[in-house]
């Protein structure tokens, strides 16, 4: 399944760990929906690290502390 937007891979991590806590993820999905959910992790976090990265050279902080830039 593709999931093209940071809302829609939240989502999905989301639902599926409401699953796992209901017991309601048969052991045949499993395999299947923990590579979905590792895909579904790492384009969060590449799209958290993207946007960072962008705020960081807006703000031209380049991961400075606020107090000291000079």
């Amino acid at each position: 399944m593709s999931r093209d937007t940071y809302e829609a891979n939240m989502q999905f991590i989301e639902q599926t760990l409401k699953r796992l806590e209901r017991n309601e993820v048969s052991i045949d999905e499993l395999e299947t929906l923990s590579r979905e959910f590792a895909a579904a992790r790492q384009f969060c976090l590449d799209r958290l690290a993207r946007i960072e990265s962008v705020v960081q050279a807006t703000l031209g902080t380049d991961g400075e502390p606020a107090g000291e830039r000079r």
